[in-house]
């Protein structure tokens, strides 16, 4: 592809169609390897003649550099490995005069072996990306733009491949000259941009930060890099480069990354509990951090506390210390002693000034000391603070390890605690649960490995297209819980049956070849039944009438059953 040239892949296709195409771009990659090995030992002879030429050098680097990151993606380890290895070895640039000429003469040799060893068949392929072509009732926002730069056609083919799978509109560019007519005529909502370009190390990064000069408001841009050093890290991040993925790219992550820089997938808002008997106190530390856009309750009197810990579950408890009936040191030894709350933070505010104290109540379940008067910038910095960390804790007891999803635990009380809310805001809600038909079946054939992509396919699905205050998780093996908040049967049913109809057109690979899975659903809904063992129970009774009917459909439970039957299929 020439100069001023831009590659434009459209964002729709089919499953099959994308995973022919990426068999047809690695073995266009294998067709490629043995000349781009030549290459590099033709730049190497150079260099050895003239080993003080810094452009012979910058060459025989982004020769190597590139080898490694695109072997890599298309699943040709032995070719990348040694690719590394030999990037290791290369000196600074104004080091050139001292090559470890015998070391990377070695390597080149096993570079030849390794190459001989690969074939298309050995290469394992890009997992398959569940498709993004659908938009559910429950509401996604509109598809993002997405510019891509990188002077490797191969890997600019591949990247677009699998990142409009989600959904995105993604033009790639190989050269610098057609991604600035492109700014010229429209901004995007991101950029991802190789750090080296055109043969020349951190050219992807100048460039952004020349562009950035220019502008009023610096572009997103997300660097993308096959090396791992910090100065070059160090470098995007003084571009105000947002993020950096090294090569190859682990593209759920990259798509995770674009949807929380441009806003589409937004962090749940603080859940903050003020504990004070003193009114205008709590009054005025929840004025303070719902500026900050927390979500505040005051409790003024403590006896009350755990009858709002269960239906507003906290992501921080500040508490005062001295309160008539209990005092905060021992109200906190309350909570602490509750397996639900005992990592919940608990931050102390209050006007004691001595230092024994203070240590003695962070000895007794406190995680911070604050002292009244507190300025409006210390607590919202101090809770915030106090939150990250604490989430990032839940997140990893309460996630399970292979989908991400909430486990089997957490999704059982995050439903107790929709359910509660449900009841206080008098709105309805509906549980699911999801179960992929025939997994034995699925593992046995095609093995564990492949029956964990399935998993990971249907989980990045659910993510992908529910609401980001839905529930969804694990519930065990293969079986899902899905809570959805104000929304009935009916309607839980219309939007679970537009992803059973998605997930059963999806392909998987698998050493064996490719195939699909399906999964049967059955939902119960409050306020038809009021306590969460019901809800279980009915909605698993209605997936095993789903299962006996046939599998690959939705069965709302009788106990509301909106269509006087076990439900329709629409496969």
């Amino acid at each position: 592809m020439g100069k001023n040239s831009t590659l434009m892949l459209s964002t729709r296709h089919h499953e099959p169609d994308i995973q022919a195409a990426l068999a047809v771009l690695t073995q266009t990659v294998a067709k490629k390897l043995p000349g781009k090995v030549k290459a590099i030992r033709q730049s190497w002879k150079m260099l050895k003649s003239v080993p003080a030429d810094e452009a012979l050098f910058e060459v025989f680097h982004r020769q190597v550099h590139t080898l490694a990151g695109t072997s890599a993606t298309y699943g040709f380890e032995a070719v990348a490995d040694v690719a590394r290895m030999i990037t290791l070895r290369l000196p600074e640039t104004q080091q050139v005069d001292c090559l470890p000429v015998d070391e990377i003469d070695f390597l080149l040799e096993k570079l030849a072996t390794a190459l001989g060893s690969e074939t298309v068949e050995k290469a394992s392929a890009v997992a398959p990306i569940e498709p993004h072509n659908m938009t559910l009732s429950l509401g996604r926002s509109r598809d993002k733009l997405i510019y891509l730069v990188d002077d490797d056609i191969d890997f600019l083919r591949n990247m677009v491949l699998q990142i409009q799978n989600f959904g995105d509109t993604v033009v790639a560019f190989s050269d610098l000259a057609s991604f600035d007519e492109a700014l010229e005529r429209q901004v995007p909502d991101i950029v991802i941009m190789d750090v080296v370009l055109d043969e020349k190390p951190k050219a992807g990064i100048e460039h952004i930060a020349r562009v950035n000069a220019k502008r009023m408001q610096p572009l997103k841009t997300i660097f993308i890099s096959g090396s791992q050093d910090i100065e070059m890290r160090l470098a995007a991040v003084r571009a105000n480069g947002l993020a950096y993925f090294p090569k190859p790219i682990a593209v759920a992550a990259l798509v995770d990354a674009i949807a929380t820089f441009t806003h589409q997938i937004t962090e749940e808002r603080y859940r903050i509990l003020i504990v004070d008997d003193a009114q205008e106190q709590s009054a005025f530390s929840a004025l303070i951090l719902q500026q900050s856009g927390m979500e505040t309750i005051e409790v003024n009197a403590p006896l009350l506390l755990l009858d709002v810990l269960a239906s507003f579950q906290p992501d921080l408890i500040l508490m005062d210390i001295y309160m008539p009936g209990c005092n905060g040191l021992e109200l906190s030894q309350v909570v602490r002693q509750m397996d639900t709350y005992v990592n919940v933070p608990i931050v102390f505010l209050s006007s004691e000034a001595d230092l024994k104290k203070k240590l003695g109540a962070m000895s007794l379940g406190g995680d911070d000391f604050l002292s009244k008067p507190v300025l409006p910038w210390h607590l919202t910095s101090a809770i915030t603070s106090r939150v990250k960390r604490g989430r990032m804790i839940s997140k990893l007891a309460d996630t399970d390890g292979l989908t991400g999803l909430l486990n089997h635990n957490k999704s059982k009380k995050r439903l107790e605690a929709e359910l509660t809310r449900a009841k206080r805001e008098k709105i309805s809600l509906s549980i699911v649960m999801l179960d992929l038909d025939f997994f034995k079946h699925v593992n046995d054939t095609y093995g564990h490995p492949a029956g964990d992509r399935v998993l990971k396919n249907l989980a990045n699905l659910l993510k992908q297209n529910l609401r980001q205050y839905d529930v969804i998780g694990r519930y065990g093996g293969e079986e899902f819980l899905v809570v959805l908040p104000n929304a009935d049967a009916l309607t839980a049913k219309i939007v679970m049956d537009k992803l059973r109809i998605c997930f059963s057109e999806m392909s998987h690979l698998s050493d064996e070849g490719v195939f699909r899975c399906s999964f049967s659903c059955g939902i119960a809904a409050f306020p038809d039944l009021d306590n969460a063992s019901d809800l279980i129970e009915e909605a698993d009774k209605a997936l095993y009438e789903a299962k006996d009917g046939g599998r690959n459909q939705v069965v709302i439970s009788t106990e509301q059953n909106l269509f006087g039957n076990k439900g329709t299929d629409d496969s």
